[in-house]
């Protein structure tokens, strides 16, 4: 995944049992580490993180702001556990280096289901600063499975590392900006979503010479799958371009 912003922790150590509750202070009806991570979670995918603030937090869990405190230390917390928790909910799929080809489909695909699900809590690593307490060893774990695949197929240490930076530049993007697109358009509108210029610009201003313009409206992809294969391909044949120089 692309480097953390990293600064040197404020918070609790995350892999601790400790909820942050001050000594002494009730716990409060529903309220947990993990309800409040979700919660962020949840607003942060629809809305980004700008709009998670303890007062938005509370508000939405139906408590007041000096609850939240009860669970953890301030947003700061909250931020690192939801960094950690999308390490942590990120899967490396087995992969096979005799069967690269269908493995890099496979391992693209699979990362990018999973950012596709909740795309704008992708730019916490943009929008946020993350703590030494946001770390997790599964990022260590899922780094070495996909540079162990790239190396055994035939890459270098450098080009595996390379490749894997695409790979996360490709489906953090992606996710964020073609299936973000497509995903909340209506079904009608979706054919036209990746279209050079939109339609109606083209009907607007039918005065504009524009031939290859018009001629790539009708021919362009219709769905963002369609657009996403294409995509692997080409670092497949990147791929392939490296083996052959060898």
């Amino acid at each position: 995944m692309p480097s953390e912003n990293m600064k040197p922790a404020t918070t609790p150590n995350l892999s601790s049992k400790s909820t942050g509750r001050r000594p002494g202070r009730p716990t409060q009806r529903i309220l947990s580490v993990e309800s409040i991570v979700e919660r962020t979670l949840q607003i942060a995918g629809r809305e980004g993180f700008g709009a998670v603030t303890m007062n938005r937090l509370a508000r939405d869990m139906g408590v007041t702001p000096r609850a939240l405190y009860n669970h953890v230390l301030n947003r700061q917390e909250i931020i690192d556990r939801v960094w950690v928790r999308i390490i942590n909910d990120v899967q490396v799929p087995d992969l096979d280096a005799g069967n690269w080809r269908d493995s890099i489909h496979t391992l693209w695909g699979s990362l990018r289901d999973q950012f596709r699900k909740t795309p704008r809590v992708l730019l916490v690593a943009l929008d946020e600063q993350i703590t030494s307490q946001g770390t997790s060893p599964l990022r260590i774990a899922g780094s070495e499975k996909s540079l162990k695949f790239l190396t055994d197929i035939g890459l270098s240490i450098k080009e595996a590392t390379i490749i894997g930076e695409m790979m996360m530049a490709d489906v953090f993007s992606f996710a964020l900006t073609s299936d973000y697109n497509f995903d909340n358009r209506d079904e009608e509108d979706k054919a036209s979503v990746f279209h050079p210029v939109p339609e109606l610009w083209l009907e607007q201003n039918p005065e504009v010479e524009a031939p290859l313009t018009r001629k790539a409206a009708e021919e362009s992809v219709k769905t963002s799958d369609e657009l996403f294969n294409h995509m692997v391909e080409a670092r497949i044949a990147y791929i392939e371009k490296l083996l052959a120089a060898k």
